[in-house]
C-alpha cells in the first residue's frame, strides 16, 4: 500500500465532502456554483487515486494503530453523514420538502437600496429596511438596485433561505414568501447592509375583503 497517495486521496475526499456541505449550509449563493465545482472536483480526485495508493505494491499492509485510525475516520464519516441525513442538514436538506410555492401576489413591495449604500459611513441602504407583508396580499417583494455608481449587491436572507447572487446598477430582485416569520437578510459584499421581512398571515375572509377595499383582482 502507497500511504502517501492513500492519506492524500483521503484528505481530498474528506475536503470535498466539506465543501459541499459547506456549500449547502448557510454560505452565500453567489459563493456556491464555484465551490460546488471546486469541492466535487476534490472529491473525484480522492475516489480516484483512492484505489491506486491501496492497492499500490500488493496487498495492504497497515499495523493496529492506523487500522484504529482508520476505523475512527469511517466510524465519524458515517455518524456525521447519518446525523445530516435524519437532521436534513448540509445537502441533505434537499430531500425535504419545503412546502408549495403561492406564486407572486397580487401586490407588490418595493424595496430599493439607495445610492451610496457601498459606502459603510451611510446609514441607510435597503429603504424601507425593515417590512411586514401579508400571504397572499403582499408577499412577493422586489429589491431595485437604485445605485448611481456601478456597484452590485445581493439580497441575502441569513440562514440560506433565498440569495439574489449580486445584481447591479438598475436590476432588480424578487422574491416570493410562502411562510409566516421573521427573515433577516444582508448584502454580501457589504455586510453593514441589512435588513428584515416579517410575513404575517390572515383567515382568508379578511385576505378577500382586504383585496375588495383595494379594487384587487385575482385569478383564485
Amino acid at each position: 500500500m502507497d500511504k502517501t497517495i492513500t492519506w492524500i486521496s483521503v484528505l481530498l475526499i474528506v475536503t470535498g465532502v466539506a465543501g459541499i456541505f459547506l456549500t449547502y449550509s448557510g454560505v452565500s449563493k453567489t459563493f456556491e456554483h464555484g465551490m460546488n465545482a471546486v469541492s466535487a472536483l476534490l472529491l473525484l480526485m480522492g475516489v480516484l487515486m483512492l484505489p491506486g495508493g491501496l492497492l499500490r505494491g500488493g496487498p495492504p499492509n497497515v499495523n493496529v494503530r492506523q487500522v484504529m485510525a482508520l476505523g475512527i475516520v469511517v466510524f465519524a464519516v458515517s455518524a456525521g453523514l447519518s446525523t445530516a441525513a435524519v437532521t436534513g442538514y448540509g445537502p441533505f436538506k434537499l430531500l425535504y420538502a419545503t412546502g408549495p410555492t403561492i406564486g407572486e401576489s397580487p401586490i407588490k413591495v418595493f424595496v430599493s437600496i439607495v445610492p451610496g449604500s457601498w459606502d459603510p459611513r451611510q446609514t441607510e441602504n435597503y429603504v424601507p429596511n425593515a417590512i411586514r407583508v401579508i400571504l397572499m396580499i403582499n408577499h412577493t417583494v422586489v429589491w431595485t438596485n437604485d445605485e448611481e455608481l456601478d456597484v452590485a449587491h445581493t439580497v441575502t436572507h441569513d440562514g440560506g433561505l433565498f440569495d439574489s447572487g449580486l445584481f447591479g446598477k438598475g436590476e432588480t430582485y424578487k422574491y416570493s414568501f410562502s411562510r409566516e416569520g421573521l427573515y433577516s437578510y444582508h448584502c454580501v459584499p457589504h455586510p453593514w447592509m441589512r435588513g428584515s421581512v416579517t410575513v404575517e398571515s390572515l383567515p382568508t375572509d379578511q385576505v378577500r375583503e382586504i383585496l375588495r377595499r383595494l379594487n384587487v383582482t385575482t385569478t383564485s
